[in-house]
């Protein structure tokens, strides 16, 4: 019995701690890989002379502009989920809603958006119908995030509030947002990991190859480093080695998002001490 014991011990704990070293090998071989391909210069260089920068700056353009659309819609709506909406057959089916559309392959969403807002709304490829279809992609994860962050506040405030007359509104825009805001951030953290390397929502809706410089309106298409690592790899065939210095990059832009959240999640905790 001591032996099953063991034997089931042994493969409970490596299970995780295989999949976390293969995890550590893989960041750790895109670091040095990358890091001996790329050069600093080409983060200012144009693509057209063999730099990177319109890639650098189009994947800052999606995801900023994805977070906008998607940030207000996605507090918003939970706000109402949770402070006003009523329990009944309606809210049942915009939860469910919000559950199939997060578990909806992300080559569906880039299906829909490119049907939706590049033929029918006619917004072409352009940043404005990528912003859309990655908003898809983040509104559950926000809009859960953000249910769960404001049912953490105390019942305290509100009710200590309502005692002092202040309307629900007030209590919302005053108490609720301010005191969840370290949920919010993190929802909105978990919502840039869904997109941050997305190639699906993007390849159908936002992004060229090549383009002639940043795009100078939100209808013009963009150059993505995600897009760039598929058409590279897939469409080109070139070895993995040669688009090492990209991934890097993405990989680094993605960490640089999460760091700055998860300082300012940092900062707001430690002026609730109900959270800690």
């Amino acid at each position: 019995m001591g032996k099953k014991r063991e034997k089931a011990f042994f493969t409970i704990l490596g299970a995780p701690t295989a999949i976390c070293l293969t995890t550590f090998l893989w960041v750790a071989s895109i670091l040095l890989t990358g890091i001996s391909t790329l050069r600093l210069d080409l983060l200012t260089t144009s693509v057209l002379q063999g730099g990177l920068f319109e890639m650098v700056i189009g994947t800052v353009y999606l995801l900023l502009g994805a977070v906008g659309v998607a940030g207000p819609i996605g507090v918003f709506a939970a706000i109402y989920l949770t402070e006003y909406a009523r329990h009944g057959m309606l809210i049942r089916v915009i939860d469910q809603a919000i559950n199939n559309l997060a578990g909806m392959p992300s080559i569906l969403i880039g299906l829909f958006g490119y049907t939706f807002f590049c033929r029918q709304l006619g917004l072409g490829i352009s940043l404005v119908s990528g912003w859309l279809t990655l908003t898809l992609m983040m509104l559950p994860t926000m809009i859960r995030g953000t249910e769960e962050a404001i049912k953490m506040v105390p019942n305290s405030f509100e009710e200590a509030a309502l005692a002092l007359g202040a309307s629900k509104w007030e209590i919302v825009k005053s108490i609720t947002i301010p005191s969840a805001a370290p949920g919010i951030i993190t929802s909105i953290l978990l919502g840039i990991a869904r997109i941050a390397g997305e190639t699906a929502a993007i390849l159908f809706t936002s992004c060229v190859l090549v383009t002639r410089g940043l795009p100078k309106s939100p209808l013009e298409p963009v150059m993505a480093l995600a897009f760039n690592l598929y058409v590279k790899i897939v469409a080109l065939g070139e070895p993995p080695d040669k688009v090492f210095g990209v991934a890097l990059i993405l990989f680094l832009l993605t960490i640089s998002f999460a760091s700055i959240g998860v300082a300012l999640r940092i900062h707001y905790r430690r002026r609730q001490p109900w959270l800690r």
